[in-house]
């Protein structure tokens, strides 16, 4: 059981991980289709346009990375609960741990997103 819950907790820091490298990337477009173009609206609407989109998506990471550890966390009290051994708890743990960092590192993407875009 705790292998399943494992290779689901990989899975979905997998995505998550291309979501927070997929909202920098669309930062930095918006960030360059600024600078190519500030005196045309349309373009400069674009970039605004596409910016909030990277801020969405590493707020949204946030959440996702927030859910993985709530999850990794229940998955871990549920073995705790079970009595299964400790070498499960302590791969769980280490997952919470990922989980825990992963986090961490999506949350300061998301407040970086916000710096950005207050400047």
């Amino acid at each position: 059981m705790s292998a399943v819950a494992a290779l689901a907790l990989s899975i979905a820091l997998g995505s998550w991980n291309g979501s927070i490298a997929r909202a920098q990337s669309d930062g930095a477009a918006a960030d360059s289709a600024q600078a190519a173009s500030p005196d045309q609206s349309g373009a400069a609407d674009d970039a605004v346009n596409q910016q909030n989109q990277a801020i969405q998506q590493a707020h949204d990471a946030a959440d996702a990375a927030d859910q993985a550890l709530d999850t990794a966390t229940q998955q871990r009290d549920q073995l705790e609960s079970d009595g299964a051994s400790q070498d499960e708890i302590d791969a769980a743990n280490e997952a919470i741990a990922q989980a825990r960092a992963a986090k961490q590192a999506a949350d300061q993407a998301a407040q970086a997103a916000d710096d950005a875009a207050g400047q």
